[in-house]
């Protein structure tokens, strides 16, 4: 135990200086650069030069280095958890502070829904005709770019994720919240280390518009912070929508290819595939209802 406990330190601090800490020790030098420059002197390059040099030996040194140490260490925490943040929205239910946010996705998502059933339906009357081939291909790339089912959460990323439990269900019978558990004690440990390493990616993903925020909020005062707080704001759309993406596939296919031992191990016998009809049984034993 004490072996692990160790090895699991090492990992830990291995991360923490991967994920945070150098991305925090960038914003407190921003930070620390901002108000020594302050607004009036937001280039000053010279000036920062100088007021560096005054605390850069004897003992102003060693206090001004352990100043920055612990206000890297609590930026990273302050960070970590508003991430954390991020992230539970994304399982937020459509209903109380999420319902505008569902609703107005819905409206956008039922528009696009029809506009790519008109577009189907042209080929389906002229399936030679290339340029309706084309259009309807976009279109429906449209109504996934929004949600890839009716829309029921107030973020996409809560809607990517529940359109794979919709798909596993509607596939094997299974209800992922409640498979899941076994199913992670099943998987190889290829598996688990792959998912484990895109489910740090996805928190990493929530942590960016967090990191842009703080940018903009140090930017008020010191105008070229605004530069790297647009940019993180920008790129944080893509960045979730990318590792949620690889998430949801990657908890599908896990699925797909290991759902059938986790019947096994419960005593199902299967003569093929995971069918819908075993795989609703398995939920039920699962559940243990009284």
């Amino acid at each position: 135990m004490n072996a692990f406990l160790t090895e699991l330190g090492k990992n830990l601090a291995g991360r923490w200086a991967a994920a945070l800490a150098v991305p925090a020790a960038v914003f407190v030098a921003v930070t620390v650069v901002a108000v020594v420059l302050g607004p009036a002197h937001a280039l000053d390059f010279a000036l920062l030069r100088t007021r560096v040099t005054t605390v850069s030996t004897g003992p102003a040194l060693v206090w001004a280095a352990a100043g920055f140490l612990a206000a890297t260490t609590l930026a990273g925490l302050a960070v970590t958890a508003l991430g954390g943040v991020v992230t539970a929205a994304w399982g937020a239910p459509g209903t109380g502070p999420g319902r505008p946010f569902t609703a107005l996705r819905r409206r956008r998502w039922r528009r696009a829904a029809a506009k790519a059933d008109t577009a189907v339906e042209a080929v389906l009357a002229d399936r030679e005709n290339r340029r309706a081939k084309a259009e309807a291909r976009r279109s429906v790339l449209r109504r996934d770019a929004i949600s890839e089912i009716e829309p029921d959460a107030p973020t996409w990323a809560g809607d990517r994720l529940r359109a794979v439990a919709v798909r596993v269900r509607r596939g094997t019978g299974l209800d992922l919240t409640t498979t899941w558990p076994r199913l992670w004690l099943v998987l190889p440990d290829a598996v688990r280390t792959e998912v484990t390493t895109v489910q740090d990616r996805c928190a990493s993903a929530a942590r960016t518009p967090v990191w842009g925020l703080a940018y903009l909020a140090v930017g008020a005062y010191w105008w070229p912070a605004l530069v790297p707080g647009l940019g993180l704001l920008l790129v944080s759309r893509r960045r979730i929508r990318r590792s949620v993406g690889v998430y949801a596939d990657l908890v599908e296919a896990a699925v797909d290819l290991h759902g059938r031992d986790v019947a096994d191990r419960l005593g199902f016998e299967l003569a093929g595939p995971l069918t819908p009809e075993v795989g609703e049984q398995v939920t039920e034993a699962l559940r243990k209802r009284a």
